[in-house]
């Protein structure tokens, strides 16, 4: 039986996408920026203007972050750690998020008059790079010092 050949770039990718947390973080990221934008623009669409602003920011940042929970838990971190205490730990973050976005929505939109879809674009594109720090520092603190190899 003749053996199969390996493909030698398929390799070189699956370990870069086994060793590298930031390579998973800007995939799963790049996913997450695109949902997040879809539900706040479906959310405007279909919502506004019969509820305020700071309503369409929530109901889209619920789905927003429960889908970057599931994929970064799932993908970027590969956490085995309590699935609620992490979500918990998520949602501190994008709660953060979540408030920098209704404030700035309300200065930029409501206020200054501003398109909110780009506003909202230039806001995901900020707080994207903010959020790996703080899920690689906070919300899969155990899920990061396993995967180094490191143990208390």
């Amino acid at each position: 039986m003749a053996e199969r050949r390996r493909c030698p770039v398929a390799d070189c990718c699956k370990q870069l996408w086994t060793r590298m947390m930031p390579l998973r973080f800007l995939v799963v990221g790049g996913w997450n920026f695109i949902f997040g934008y879809l539900a706040f623009v479906g959310c405007y669409w279909l919502m506004s203007p019969a509820f305020p602003d700071w309503v369409i920011v929530v109901i889209s940042s619920v789905l927003g972050i429960t889908n970057s929970f599931v994929f970064h838990r799932w993908l970027t971190y590969k956490s085995h750690g309590n699935w609620f205490i992490e979500y918990l730990r998520f949602y501190v973050v994008y709660g953060g998020q979540m408030l920098l976005t209704m404030l700035f929505i309300h200065i930029f939109v409501t206020r200054l008059k501003y398109n909110a879809y780009v506003v909202a674009l230039i806001i995901n594109v900020v707080l994207t790079v903010l959020s790996y720090w703080a899920h690689k520092m906070f919300s899969f603190r155990e899920a990061k010092l396993a995967i180094e190899g490191v143990h208390d």
